[in-house]
């Protein structure tokens, strides 16, 4: 059976092994191309987590500031990842700790400031 942790660990393996291929063997040209985003193949517009896949592979080669430019919330869901995929006891023992109320305000807040990020995208 499939537990959150193993998801959290397949994906930074993925993540890492995306890394490591991109680090030795370069960016193919035009970029990579992992999964293209349906809202923007849809509707034209980019979706809130547009850049994410590209943040996370930065991150996984050691380029920050381009991880930061392309979604900083690739920071916090790798963390996450970390956290859940290898510390599985304490991550589910901080959650359970927080009251529903807090459980509820930490969610709608990532969510408000993944939009307000989307949105500020219109403006720039």
């Amino acid at each position: 059976m499939l537990t959150h942790s193993h998801f959290a660990r397949l994906f930074l393996l993925a993540i890492g092994g995306f890394g490591l291929y991109l680090a030795f063997f370069g960016n193919p040209e035009g970029g990579i191309a992992l999964i293209p985003c349906p809202v923007r193949s849809a509707i034209g517009i980019p979706c809130p987590g547009c850049g994410m896949t590209r943040s996370c592979l930065a991150l996984a080669q050691g380029e920050f500031v381009s991880a930061w430019n392309f979604h900083p919330f690739s920071f916090f869901l790798v963390a996450l990842a970390v956290g859940v995929g290898f510390f599985p006891t304490a991550s589910r023992s901080l959650w359970n700790r927080l009251s529903p109320t807090a459980r509820g305000l930490f969610f709608f807040s990532l969510v408000a400031l993944c939009l307000g990020r989307w949105i500020g995208h219109f403006f720039d």
